[in-house]
């Protein structure tokens, strides 16, 4: 059945200095900070004076329902001596900074404190908080990290994208935990480990392999975005079966690349969230994934299997895909050769590559 995948029309070549490069890293993280970013699931705050808190790109942010059921965001950052004033997950009506004990209000309006007469200039009701942009939309949260930059136009950055991915009833999904990954390599080597499955046969011979086929692929672009539809090994139970009998969902997982630095895995058992950033500098990155599932979790066995299958997910990225990724990064400094090849097998590469020199004002690769 390997036989068959979604083609480009020809080979495309990357340099080699687009991972090394210093200067590219830094306008990869500008264009980064003025991008929509995913940091979750709506059902992370499911009722008023909900909170979670996250960190996107070295920022401090804090996400909070309001009694009006708006999502706001926030440097999760003190106005006074710059602590963070909230930590994991929760409810509250007041947020209170640990350090001095200055309260702000789910609005991110200063409240009051300890020793208010030092400071004249913090009045009750005022500014505190710094605010950034936020909105809710196909069942993720998303925040913008300029501050003032004014509403998230998510819809008009996902385009025809966006419908699909609110077919899936992301806000009913129940979240299932974090985890946090810190690698020698570049944020874009890190998303390239999502944008095939040509690897698997090789790469994920006792893991991945063994439930999904290799280089077999369908691609689909939604302006800087794109889709890949993996099948499953099963798929092929489906030519005996009556069409009318076929539940598509459980034979394949599809990979949505949410540009420019968000992956989202979703299959008819979970659906995980992996946000890739930029680290200390070139060949560094930071990666943030998340597992939720669309599936009844009746009591403490089911969230433990979900657990499991999560843990069995992100080992794999960490000890295969990103080990691996570690040994390439280190190969490319030592500038033995000028680039990479992606192949016609490839076209989640392509896009992402192309989209990101479009979006930078490059040159299109030769």
């Amino acid at each position: 059945m390997d036989k068959t995948t979604d083609m480009a029309p020809e080979e495309f070549r990357e340099p080699t200095a687009s991972y090394l490069s210093a200067e590219r890293f830094e306008r990869e993280r500008d264009l980064i900070s003025r991008t929509p970013q995913i940091v979750g699931y709506s059902s992370e705050l499911p009722e008023p004076g909900s909170y979670c808190t996250k960190t996107v790109m070295d920022v401090p942010v804090l996400l909070s329902r309001g009694e009006d059921g708006t999502v706001r965001a926030f440097q999760n950052i003190c106005a006074h001596r710059q602590s963070p004033v909230a930590s994991g997950c929760g409810t509250a009506r007041r947020f209170v900074c640990p350090f001095h004990a200055w309260v702000y209000d789910t609005r991110g309006a200063y409240v009051g404190g300890p020793g208010r007469e030092g400071f004249p200039s913090m009045t009750p009701g005022g500014p505190g908080l710094t605010e950034l942009p936020a909105a809710e939309t196909a069942g993720f949260l998303w925040v913008g990290l300029t501050p003032g930059a004014g509403p998230l136009d998510v819809e008009g950055f996902l385009g025809d994208l966006g419908p699909e991915l609110a077919s899936w009833d992301v806000h009913t999904w129940t979240p299932l935990g974090e985890k946090v990954l810190e690698a020698p390599i570049d944020w874009k080597l890190a998303v390239d480990t999502f944008g095939e499955n040509y690897h698997f046969a090789k790469v994920h011979e006792s893991t991945f392999a063994t439930v999904a086929k290799s280089n077999c692929a369908l691609f689909d672009s939604y302006g800087p975005h794109y889709r890949l539809v993996f099948p499953l090994r099963n798929i092929t139970l489906l030519a005996d079966m009556p069409e009318e009998k076929w539940e598509p969902l459980h034979n394949f997982v599809v990979i949505y690349a949410i540009f420019p630095n968000t992956v989202l895995s979703v299959t008819m058992a979970n659906g995980e969230v992996i946000r890739i950033y930029p680290g200390k500098s070139a060949g560094h990155s930071v990666t943030y994934h998340q597992n939720a599932t669309g599936l009844p979790v009746p009591d403490d066995e089911a969230k433990e299997g979900f657990e499991s299958i999560f843990e069995f997910a992100h080992s794999t990225i960490r000890d295969e895909d990103y080990k691996l990724a570690a040994a390439l990064q280190k190969n490319m400094e030592s500038g033995a050769r000028p680039e990479l090849v992606f192949g016609r097998n490839e076209p989640g590469l392509h896009h992402r590559a192309t989209a990101i020199r479009a979006a930078l004002g490059d040159a299109p690769a030769q």
